[in-house]
């Protein structure tokens, strides 16, 4: 029974590493505060000391737009209805006030001034009005219900501070925040922020964010750093997954080659990529710059003519695309050897196992008859001195 006790403990933990981790979702905004909701039952002690733990708090909101954030990221990790416990407590000395938005609730963020003391009367809304007191501590959550049931999809729910909630969000203060990358080469994006959270779109990116871009030639990794006037990701002087070809697909911000870029004109109509792979986008100074952060290669000109002719990228020749005929032709041609290749080896082949299996059957024929010939003449030989000795015989006798 002693000998139960480390087993059972080694069981215990290799359960405990197999259990895949409750759903988190990210959200980092440009000033710099970023949430992370949590999908993990606790009180509301054990969520404040988990947030602390990611050097954070338990999230408050001061505006509609941080609001909508935060239901968002709920919305993610959340499969149905639920509490989710946030900054909002009403301490022993304070009493119920029905008439502001948090009813004499406060963020505890508020007492060294980094959450606001008053909220918009947007941001009053509770499910149930809390109970009217002012000799103990109450705690509250931000409840998600179901609008088909109740008409409201949210709303700020008092609880018990000791009762475990569905999940918990917290938030984070920063600086400032890098701005959201996206190669349009990437095979893969990783986003590792400073409170130890992972993301694969957090949007925004506070300072300290390590950033792992997967591309075809390798793994990139970038950090979000502090330079003057902001935020920059350093790492690289080289432009992150550049496009091979250097074009992009209008609209979708994906790697083209020029030969999928030729509309029905003849033109090509594709966006230049910010980088290429000599690291300069291709060029074309009779294009209008795109939200694509180049230029058009070429659009049709009035009347369906064709626009200019193509600037390719600076040392870079751009390949014209062969006629399909000829194409169409070198094709045949190369099957047409190939095939009358292999039938030649055939009949070589062929022609070599015919001549030997010839070759065998004559060696055979030909041997039979020789040794019968050998046989017949040695017999006809025995066959003479033994004639010839008999008449000699016969003379000495007489």
């Amino acid at each position: 029974m002693r000998r139960a006790g480390p087993c059972c403990l080694l069981l215990v933990a290799a359960c405990a590493l197999g259990r895949p981790q409750p759903p988190t979702a990210v959200r980092c905004q440009e000033a710099g505060a970023c949430f992370s909701a949590h999908l993990a039952n606790a009180s509301y002690g054990e969520a404040r000391s988990a947030c602390g733990r990611r050097r954070g708090h338990l999230a408050w909101v001061g505006s509609e737009p941080e609001l909508q954030l935060l239901l968002a990221l709920l919305a993610e990790v959340a499969a149905g209805p639920g509490l989710f416990w946030v900054g909002l407590k009403r301490n022993v000395s304070a009493c119920t006030d029905g008439e502001q938005p948090l009813r004499g609730f406060s963020w505890e963020g508020s007492v060294d001034g980094a959450a606001p003391r008053e909220v918009p009367a947007a941001l009053g809304r509770w499910v149930k009005e809390p109970v009217r007191s002012c000799i103990s501590a109450r705690c509250a959550g931000l409840r998600l219900a179901a609008a088909a049931t109740t008409g409201r999809d949210w709303g700020w729910q008092e609880q018990n501070c000791q009762r475990q909630s569905l999940g918990y969000a917290c938030r984070y203060e920063h600086e400032g925040a890098c701005p959201d990358l996206r190669p349009a080469a990437a095979l893969g994006l990783d986003y590792r922020l400073p409170f130890a959270e992972h993301s694969a779109a957090p949007g925004f990116s506070p300072p300290g964010t390590v950033l792992s871009v997967a591309c075809r030639g390798g793994e990139v990794l970038l950090s979000c750093q502090p330079q003057p006037g902001g935020f920059a990701w350093k790492g690289t002087d080289e432009p992150v997954c550049p496009c091979p070809f250097g074009y992009l697909r209008p609209g979708t911000g994906q790697c083209a080659p020029a030969a999928e870029c030729r509309d029905a004109s003849g033109g090509l109509a594709c966006d230049c990529a910010p980088g290429g792979p000599d690291g300069a986008p291709c060029a074309d100074p009779g294009a209008a710059p795109t939200a694509a952060g180049g230029g058009r290669l070429s659009t049709p000109g009035p009347g369906g003519s064709p626009g200019p002719p193509v600037t390719p990228p600076a040392g870079r020749e751009q390949p014209a695309a062969p006629p399909p005929s000829s194409t169409s032709s070198s094709a045949y041609s190369s099957s047409s050897n190939y095939v009358f290749i292999l039938v030649t080896v055939a009949v070589v082949v062929l022609v070599i196992l015919v001549m030997t299996v010839l070759g065998v059957f004559k060696v055979c024929f030909n041997k039979k008859p020789e040794d019968g010939g050998d046989k017949e003449a040695a017999a006809g030989g025995s066959k003479a001195e033994a004639g010839g000795a008999e008449p000699r015989g016969a003379a000495g006798g007489e």
